[in-house]
C-alpha cells in the first residue's frame, strides 16, 4: 500500500475517531500504529504538507541506553521512571519492528553517543508501516492540518478544531487524543524562555514545524511540566554557514568533536571533550556569543573525523565538507603556526597558546585538570601534522523539557494527578532525556507506544461505557 495522505473531510464539524494523533513522526506513527492494532479507528494528523517530522531526516539509528545502569551513570537528572521503562520495553520494541520484515541490522553498534547500543534500521520503511497500518485498519493520515486547540466536554479533552491548508475549519471528535508533534525546538520565543539569550543562535537542525504545539495545547488542558526545560539535543555545526538545508543535517555535523580540543572565543576550554559531541553542543550555546574553535591533528581528522558515526551515513571527511560548506578554518604544519592563524579571528593569542599547552601536558600525564577544566585519562593530545581548526556553531534537534506524563503514556497535571483524555510522547514529552541524550528514535518510538495503546484502551473504556 502506497497511500499515506488522504484528502481531509470538508464539513465543518463533526468528524469522529477514537484516538486523534497529532504529530506523524516516529512517536506519532508508533503511536497511531499501537491505538490501531488495540482495535481503536485513528486519524493521525500532520501539520506539514508532508508525513514522516524530523524522523524522516534521520539516520535510522535505533538506540538507548544498553540497561538501566548506564542510563542513569550517563543521565542522573532524567526521569527515573520512566527510564527504567524505556530501557524494559526496548527489545520488545525492536522485535515487533523485526517482525514486521523491515530491514534491522543483524548485529548491533555499541557506544553510540558514548554508550549506548542500538541497530540501524530504515526507517522510511518504518514510518510507511505504520502510516499503512492506520488506513488499513480504516483510519485515516491527513497532512497540511494545523491544530487550532483541543476540545473539552465534562468527561475531559474530547477532540481538537483543526485549519486545513485550505482555510477550511473543522472539528474531531474522539476518545481520546496523543500528542505528538516534535518539540519545540523551532520556536524561538519558548528556546529563549527556558535556554537562555543564546538560544536565537542556535541552528535549526530539524524540520520546521516542531513550534511547541504540543507544550501549549497540553498547558491550555492543565498539564504539568518537566525539568530539563534549557537542555536539549543537536550537534556541533562548521560556522559561518552559506546554507543548511535538510540534506546538510547529518554531513555537516562534526561527530568528531571528542577527540578535539574544544575552546571558546576567549581560547579557553570549558569542558570535558570526551564527554561527546551531543554534550559540547549544549555546553557551548552557553559560551560568548556561542562559538567556538575546534582544534585537532591529522591523526583525527584521517580517523575519526572520516569515520561513519551510524551506518549508512558512508565514509567522508567531515572537515573538508565543513571547509567546502563555508566554515571558517586554518590548517599549519605546526600548533604554534595554527595558534597564530586562529589568533587572526580575535582570540587572544597567549590565551590560546596556554590552553593548548596545558591540555597537552594534563594529556601527557594521563589526564587530570588544565586551567580547572578537566581532562580525561583518554584525551590525546594534537601531536601529528598538519594540524586543523574549524570555527563551530551548535544546533537543536529537539528539546529535552516538556509536558509531564506518567510510564503509560497519560498527560499529568502539576500535581501528578492524569489529565483525562489526554496522552503524548517523543520530543513534546519532558524529562527523560536531561542533558545527557537517552537516545531518539527509540525513546519515541516506545513512548508513542505507551501513549497510543493508552489511548486506544481509554476508547475501548468509554465505548463500553456507553453501551452499557
Amino acid at each position: 500500500m502506497t497511500l499515506t495522505t488522504m484528502e481531509p473531510p470538508r464539513q465543518e464539524a463533526g468528524s469522529r475517531c477514537d484516538v486523534l494523533v497529532l504529530g506523524s513522526g516516529i512517536a506519532g506513527s508508533s503511536a497511531a500504529w499501537a491505538a490501531a492494532r488495540s482495535g481503536a479507528r485513528v486519524v493521525m494528523l500532520e501539520k506539514l504538507d508532508t508525513p514522516g517530522g524530523s524522523a524522516a531526516l534521520s539516520a535510522g539509528m535505533f538506540w538507548t541506553a544498553p540497561n538501566f545502569e548506564a542510563l542513569r551513570d550517563r543521565i542522573p537528572l532524567g526521569d527515573a521512571d520512566l527510564g527504567r521503562q524505556l530501557v524494559a520495553d526496548y527489545p520488545a520494541a525492536l522485535a515487533d519492528i523485526r517482525a514486521t520484515g523491515i530491514r534491522v541490522a543483524a548485529e548491533p553498534q555499541h557506544g553510540i553517543m558514548t554508550y549506548g547500543i542500538g541497530y540501524s534500521l530504515d526507517i522510511q520503511a518504518l514510518l510507511a508501516h505504520c502510516r499503512e497500518q492506520v488506513l488499513a485498519a480504516g483510519g485515516e493520515v491527513v497532512a497540511g492540518a494545523r491544530v487550532l486547540r483541543l476540545s473539552h466536554d465534562d468527561g475531559g479533552v474530547s477532540g481538537a478544531v483543526v485549519r486545513y491548508d485550505d482555510g477550511t475549519v473543522t472539528e474531531y471528535r474522539a476518545a481520546a487524543v496523543v500528542l505528538a508533534t516534535g518539540g519545540f525546538q523551532g520556536a524561538p520565543d519558548e528556546l529563549t524562555r527556558h535556554i537562555g539569550p543564546n538560544a536565537d543562535r542556535l541552528v535549526l537542525r530539524s524540520n520546521p514545524g516542531s513550534t511547541g504545539d504540543g507544550l501549549r495545547l497540553a498547558r491550555a488542558c492543565g498539564a504539568g511540566g518537566t525539568k530539563a526545560m534549557s537542555t536539549f539535543y543537536g550537534h556541533l555545526l562548521p560556522h559561518p554557514l552559506r546554507r543548511f538545508e535538510a540534506e546538510d543535517f547529518l554531513p555537516y555535523s562534526q561527530y568528531y568533536s571528542d577527540y578535539s580540543i574544544l575552546v571558546n572565543r576567549q581560547g579557553r576550554r570549558f569542558i570535558d571533550e570526551t564527554q561527546g559531541d551531543e554534550i559540547l553542543n549544549q555546553a557551548l550555546t552557553f559560551q560568548p556569543q556561542a562559538r567556538g574553535v575546534l582544534i585537532f591533528d591529522d591523526h583525527v581528522r584521517r580517523t575519526y573525523g572520516t569515520a561513519e558515526p551510524f551506518p549508512g551515513l558512508g565514509l567522508i571527511d567531515r572537515f573538508a565538507v565543513a571547509v567546502e560548506a563555508g566554515g571558517r578554518h586554518a590548517s599549519a604544519d605546526s600548533l604554534d603556526e595554527l595558534v597564530a592563524q586562529v589568533a587572526d579571528w580575535g582570540i587572544d593569542r597567549q590565551t590560546l597558546e596556554d590552553t593548548v599547552s596545558g591540555y597537552g601536558a594534563a594529556a601527557q600525564a594521563g589526564g587530570g585538570l588544565a586551567h580547572g577544566v578537566p581532562v580525561a585519562a583518554s584525551a590525546r593530545a594534537p601531536q601529528t601534522g598538519p594540524f586543523y581548526a574549524l570555527e563551530v556553531q551548535p544546533s537543536i534537534t529537539f528539546t529535552f523539557g516538556g509536558i509531564r506524563i506518567s510510564a503509560a503514556g497519560q498527560v499529568l497535571d502539576p500535581d501528578g494527578v492524569p489529565v483525562p483524555g489526554l496522552f503524548a510522547g517523543g520530543a513534546d514529552i519532558g524529562g527523560l532525556s536531561n542533558y545527557g541524550y537517552a537516545g531518539g528514535l527509540a525513546p519515541a518510538f516506545i513512548t508513542g507506544r505507551w501513549a497510543g495503546t493508552s489511548a486506544a484502551a481509554r476508547a475501548a473504556a468509554l465505548s463500553i461505557s456507553k453501551e452499557n
